[in-house]
């Protein structure tokens, strides 16, 4: 066994080099965020208490976005924020008023992806309310079109309407409800 030592060590030199190069290639790597792991990514800046007033003097659309936190992270351009809020208000338009528990913004806010406790509560003229809940809630602001495959409740005077998965294209006011869709109507409400 001794004799065969002097065969054997290169290839347990090889082995050791081999678990040596390996440790100190996992030791060096940066980890992955490919896979959506933001924990060991440092964000570029943190507001707390944040508030913003959009105005669009074309139209006259005013939006408050107003937020617990918010955190930029430069390697992608994604903001995200902890419980946001959001009012719409434009001349002639009914107000609507949006919050969330956690929102996503892709770069240039192309996508707003809000997720927990989403609730959307848009004012109607004539002092009338419809209230949209769901746990997520995809938005494409410039197309003014919403979406979400999870469940969707629709609450307006005396009606309330249950689904699975909807879809708002709020410039033709049209709502797509996608499945399971329950509707319950009470004159006495």
């Amino acid at each position: 066994m001794i004799n065969s030592l002097p065969t054997k060590f290169p290839l347990v030199l090889i082995i050791l080099l081999a678990i040596f190069t390996f440790w100190i290639d996992k030791a060096v790597r940066q980890p992955s965020t490919e896979q959506g792991d933001y924990t060991h990514r440092d964000p570029d800046y943190i507001v707390e208490n944040f508030s913003s007033l959009s105005v669009n003097h074309n139209n006259g659309l005013h939006q408050t976005l107003s937020a617990k936190k918010m955190s930029h992270y430069l390697d992608n351009d994604s903001t995200y924020l902890e419980q946001p809020r959001l009012i719409n208000a434009q001349p002639g338009k009914p107000d609507m008023r949006v919050r969330a528990d956690r929102a996503s913004l892709t770069a240039n806010s192309d996508d707003v992806f809000l997720n927990g406790n989403v609730k959307v509560i848009r004012h109607d003229k004539n002092d009338g309310e419809t209230t949209l809940i769901t746990s997520f809630l995809h938005v494409v602001p410039d197309d003014n079109f919403a979406k979400t495959d999870k469940s969707v409740t629709i609450i307006e005077a005396n009606t309330i309407i249950n689904s699975i998965g909807m879809e708002i294209d709020n410039n033709s006011q049209i709502i797509r409800l996608l499945s399971k869709v329950q509707f319950i109507h009470d004159k006495t409400r």
